[in-house]
């Protein structure tokens, strides 16, 4: 158990750092009228985790194994985790109803989604189509 907690520890602290750069630089490069950072990190998290679990599966599925739980751990439940944020997206868009930026309340709504789910899916046949 002390393992698994540590590798979500790790996973999560580098995580968050990645966070941090990524969504300072985005603001730094595009303002910060609209949450473009998070959406960016939730968008890449989303995909890597359609990768990740994607490749998971086929793993499995071809030879009955895939990469360890201490590697999925490491990636999808800490690094993930700690990379992409549902807070953050939370209070943003709160911010901007507050705010009266309804339009760009909704559209960072939106975009989260739809960008989201479309990430995970690519992400998913990516990792099909690498292993076919």
């Amino acid at each position: 158990m002390l393992e698994n907690l540590s590798l979500v520890f790790v996973g999560g602290g580098f995580g968050a750092v990645c966070r941090y750069l990524v969504t300072t630089h985005v603001g730094a490069r595009f303002g910060t009228f609209f949450p473009w950072g998070t959406l960016v990190v939730n968008t890449v998290g989303s995909f890597l985790m359609g990768f990740i679990m994607g490749m998971l599966l086929l793993l499995f599925e071809r030879m009955g194994t895939g990469i360890s739980e201490y590697a999925r751990l490491l990636l999808t439940v800490g690094f993930l985790g700690g990379l992409t944020t549902f807070s953050s997206f939370s209070m943003e868009t709160l911010t901007l109803l507050r705010g009266g930026s309804y339009f760009y309340a909704f559209s960072n709504i939106g975009s989260n989604i739809v960008l989201g789910l479309l990430a995970a899916f690519l992400g998913v046949l990516l990792a099909a189509r690498l292993s076919a």
